[in-house]
C-alpha cells in the first residue's frame, strides 16, 4: 500500500505540476458559474437554471472528455509504454500498482470538474427557492452522470495507450473521442435510430432524444433505463482496465499469467450479464414495434380505413395502479341503443399494453375476440330499445416505445409518478375500430416504423359524460375533467357535455401556483416557476381586460399545465391547457397564447378558413379582438405592431399581404383594422366592442373542417354579414 501512495503522490505532482492541466478545472468552473449566473439573473421564460445547466454539460462535459482521452493516454504511455523507461520494469512496482494509482489520481482529478459544477448549480438552485431535496436530486444525477462518463473514458484512453506502441495513438484516441460523441449521435443514433446504442455514447448529455433535457419525465421516468445503463458502462469500463493489466504484464514475466487470464474471463462475463440486462430492456421494445408492424389489423399511413363508429353517451372509468405501477382499469359505457341497432358484434378499441380480463353486456359475461387494438365483443339478447351498458376489466403495464421516428421515444407511460396517458392511445375503450397505430408505407418492402394515428387525424371521440376515479399515485393528476374530490392517493373527476377525449398527467415535484382574483391554476416544474411568475401577472393583465366586456368566455380551460417538455404545440384538451417550453416560438407572447386559448379555445382551422376570407370571415374577426387590446391597452400604432408582434395571429391576419387565397393583398384584413382603429380614435370602442361580442357569442372558436361531430358547430359568418353588422352599429343612435 505504500507503494501504491507514494507512486499517486507521484503521478498527482506530475499531474498538477502541468500548468495546461492545473488551470483547466479552474476556468470550467468559471464558466459554468458565468452561464449559470445569467440564467439566475434573467427574467426571460425560456430560461431557467436547469435547463441552462443541461445545456452547458452537452458541449462543456464533452469538451472535458477531449482532455480525459488525452490524459489517460499520456499516463500510460510516459512511463510504461516508452523504451527510455523501460528500466522501471526491473523495480519492484506491479503493473497492477501503476495502473491503478495512474487510474484514481486522473479520476480524482476530473473528479474537480464535478466538484464545481455540482456545488455552484446546488448553491444557486437553493438561492432561487428551489427545495433542497430536488436541488440535490438533480445535482447528483448530474455528477453521476459525469463521473460515469469520465470512468469509461479515462478506461478506453488507458488501454489505447497500452495496445498501441507509437504515437499513432493520440490520433487514434482523437478519433474516439470524436466517435463516442459528436459522429455516434450524428450518425448511428439520430439517423440509423440505433436507439440501445446510447449506452456507449461518452457523453449522456448530448443525446438529442430530450429525455433528461428537461424536469418533466425525465429522471423519474427513466431510471430504469439509467441504473442499467451504468451498470453496463461500468462492466464495461472493469473489462478495458482488465484488458489493460493483462496487456500490460505481457511486458515482462510474471507469474500471474493465469490469473490475468480468469480476471478478464470474470470481467467479460459481468459485462455480459449486464449487457443482457440492458439488451432486454431494448428487446421487450422493439418486440413491441414488431409485433404491431406485423399485425395485419393496423393500416398504412396512406391507406387509413374508416371504420364503423358509434357514440357513448357515459364513461364510468376506475384507475388504481398497483406498487408494481401496474394499472387495473374498469371501464363502464353507456351506449344508446339506436347507435347500435342490428349489430351482431360491438367493436370497440383498446391498446393492446392491457390484457383484457372479462367483458360483459348487460351485466352478462360476453365472448369476445381480439386482434390487436381491435375487440368485437358478441352482443347478447335482442338489444330491445334499452341503452346497452358494457363493461370491460383490463390491466397491463404502460410503456408505449415509439421506434424513434420523432423526439417522443415513448408516447405513453404510467411508471410511479410520471404519468402520460392520452385518449389517442386507447387506454380506455373506444367506439368502434380505431386507427391508434398507423403503418409506415415501403414501397415493396416490409414497412419499417410505426407511427401515431392521432398525427394523421384518424382518431373519433363520441361526445358525452364523464366520471373517471384515480386511486394509488403518490402525485396528484391533472386532466381537462373537473375535479370533484383529491385526497392522498384518490382523485374524482366528473365532466359532462364534452369531447370523450380523456388524458391523465403527472409528475414528481410539479407545483400548483394560484394568484387572486385569476381563475385559472398554472401546473409547472420547480425551475419553470420564476419564470411563470411575471407570465401569470401578464395572463391576469389580459384576462381582466377581456373579462370587462367579453364577460362569457366559451372556453371552460380552467388549469394551465405549462411543462418543460411533452406538448408540441399550446392546445386546449377541455379544461386544461397543455403548454410546453420546448416547443414555445414566441416567449414574448405565451400569456397572450393562452388567453387566446382562454377566448377561443384550440381554433385547429384558423388557417384553414383564411383561403376565402369573403365567404368566412370567423379568423379576422377573432384577430380584432387582438388588435383592439393591442391599440387600446397598449397604444401601439399598426408600425409597432408590425416591428413588435409580427407573428402573432392579429397582424398577420388584418395587417400583412398574405398572397394567398383570393384576397391576396389582403385587402379585407386591412380595410378593418384601419376601421376598427378610426373608429376607436372616434370614441367609439363600446359599440367596436359591442359587435365583436355579437360574433363572439355567434362562435369563432373554429373547428377544424374535416372534425367529426365537433363539440361547438358553427356557421360561417361572410363579409357581408360583417359590413352590415357593422355599418348598423356605428350608424345607430
Amino acid at each position: 500500500m505504500h507503494k501504491w501512495w507514494r507512486h499517486s503522490l507521484l503521478e498527482l505532482r506530475l499531474l498538477f505540476g502541468n500548468p495546461l492541466f492545473a488551470s483547466l478545472p479552474i476556468i470550467y468552473a468559471i464558466l459554468f458559474i458565468v452561464m449559470m449566473l445569467q440564467a439566475a439573473s434573467s427574467n426571460a421564460p425560456n430560461h431557467n437554471l436547469f435547463t441552462a445547466a443541461y445545456s452547458f454539460h452537452m458541449l462543456g462535459h464533452t469538451m472535458t472528455l477531449g482532455p480525459a482521452m488525452l490524459i489517460g493516454i499520456l499516463s500510460i504511455r510516459r512511463d510504461v509504454c516508452r523504451r527510455s523507461f523501460e528500466w522501471n520494469h526491473s523495480l519492484p512496482v506491479s503493473f497492477f500498482t501503476l495502473l491503478t494509482s495512474k487510474y484514481v489520481v486522473s479520476l480524482l482529478y476530473f473528479s474537480l470538474f464535478t466538484l464545481s459544477t455540482s456545488v455552484i448549480f446546488y448553491i444557486l438552485s437553493v438561492s432561487q427557492g428551489i427545495a433542497g431535496h430536488i436541488a440535490i436530486m438533480h445535482t447528483m444525477q448530474f455528477a453521476l452522470q459525469y463521473e460515469v462518463s469520465y470512468m469509461v473514458t479515462l478506461a478506453l484512453a488507458m488501454l489505447l495507450g497500452a495496445s498501441i506502441p507509437n504515437r499513432i495513438v493520440y490520433l487514434i484516441g482523437f478519433c474516439a473521442w470524436m466517435f463516442g460523441t459528436f459522429f455516434m449521435e450524428i450518425y448511428i443514433i439520430s439517423e440509423l435510430r440505433w436507439m440501445p446504442a446510447q449506452v456507449f455514447h461518452l457523453n449522456q448529455f448530448f443525446l438529442q432524444s430530450t429525455r433528461y433535457e428537461y424536469e418533466n419525465w425525465g429522471y423519474g421516468l427513466f431510471s430504469k433505463d439509467i441504473n442499467t445503463s451504468r451498470w453496463f458502462v461500468l462492466a464495461f469500463t472493469f473489462l478495458l482496465l482488465t484488458v489493460c493489466l493483462f496487456l500490460l504484464n505481457r511486458k515482462r514475466s510474471t507469474m500471474l499469467r493465469k490469473a490475468g487470464w480468469f480476471a478478464m474471463l470474470g470481467a467479460a462475463v459481468i459485462t455480459v450479464a449486464a449487457a443482457v440486462s440492458y439488451g432486454t430492456l431494448w428487446a421487450d421494445r422493439y418486440a413491441q414495434v414488431d409485433a404491431r408492424l406485423a399485425d395485419p389489423s393496423l393500416s398504412y399511413i396512406d391507406d387509413a380505413e374508416d371504420a364503423f363508429f358509434y357514440r357513448v353517451s357515459s364513461y364510468d372509468i376506475k384507475v388504481k395502479r398497483l406498487p408494481n405501477d401496474e394499472l387495473r382499469v374498469t371501464a363502464k359505457l353507456t351506449i344508446p341503443a339506436a347507435e347500435i341497432r342490428g349489430l351482431e358484434q360491438l367493436p370497440l378499441t383498446l391498446n393492446r399494453m392491457f390484457k383484457l380480463e372479462r367483458v360483459q353486456l348487460q351485466g352478462i359475461d360476453a365472448r369476445y375476440s381480439r386482434q390487436g387494438e381491435r375487440i368485437s365483443v358478441r352482443m347478447v339478447g335482442d338489444g330491445g330499445e334499452e341503452d346497452m351498458q358494457a363493461e370491460l376489466e383490463y390491466r397491463g403495464k404502460v410503456m408505449d416505445f415509439m421506434d424513434g421516428y420523432s423526439n417522443e421515444e415513448f408516447a405513453a407511460y404510467s411508471v410511479g409518478p410520471e404519468v402520460k396517458l392520452e385518449g389517442h392511445l386507447a387506454w380506455y375503450p373506444l367506439p368502434g375500430y380505431q386507427n391508434v397505430y398507423l403503418k409506415s408505407n415501403n414501397g415493396d418492402y416490409p414497412p419499417k416504423h410505426i407511427y401515431l394515428g392521432s398525427d394523421y387525424g384518424q382518431l373519433r371521440y363520441s361526445t358525452g359524460d364523464i366520471k373517471l376515479e384515480v386511486e394509488g399515485y403518490p402525485v396528484p393528476l391533472f386532466t381537462g375533467l373537473k375535479e370533484l374530490e383529491r385526497r392522498p392517493g384518490y382523485q374524482q373527476f366528473e365532466d359532462r357535455g364534452i369531447q370523450q377525449n380523456i388524458s391523465l398527467y403527472g409528475g414528481r415535484f410539479w407545483k400548483e401556483l394560484r394568484q387572486p382574483d385569476l381563475p385559472i391554476t398554472i401546473v409547472t416544474t420547480p425551475y419553470l416557476e420564476k419564470s411563470v411568475l411575471p407570465i401569470q401577472r401578464e395572463l391576469k393583465e389580459k384576462y381582466d381586460y377581456f373579462s370587462r366586456w367579453a364577460p362569457e368566455f366559451n372556453s371552460n380551460a380552467a388549469k394551465i399545465l405549462y411543462l418543460g417538455q411533452g406538448f408540441r404545440y399550446t392546445r386546449v384538451d377541455n379544461r386544461v391547457i397543455l403548454s410546453s417550453n420546448q416547443y414555445t416560438y414566441n416567449f414574448k407572447n405565451l400569456s397572450g397564447e393562452w388567453m387566446n386559448s382562454i377566448l377561443f379555445g384550440n381554433q385547429d382551422g384558423f388557417y384553414y378558413y383564411d383561403d376565402q376570407p369573403e365567404q368566412d370571415m370567423r379568423g379576422k374577426i377573432a384577430s380584432l379582438f387582438w388588435y383592439v387590446y393591442y391599440v387600446e391597452e397598449k397604444g401601439l400604432s399598426d408600425k409597432q405592431l408590425r416591428a413588435a408582434y409580427g407573428n402573432l395571429r392579429s397582424v398577420q391576419q388584418l395587417l400583412f399581404k398574405n398572397g394567398r387565397g383570393d384576397d391576396p393583398q389582403n385587402r379585407i384584413g386591412i380595410g378593418m383594422a384601419r376601421q376598427v382603429r378610426k373608429a376607436l380614435e372616434e370614441g367609439k370602442g363600446s359599440q367596436v366592442k359591442e359587435l365583436l361580442v355579437h360574433f363572439y357569442r355567434q362562435g369563432l372558436m373554429l373547428p377544424y373542417p374535416k372534425q367529426d361531430d365537433p363539440l361547438h358547430p358553427e356557421e360561417p359568418i361572410s363579409y357581408k354579414e360583417w359590413k352590415q353588422a357593422w355599418e348598423s352599429m356605428m350608424n345607430a343612435e
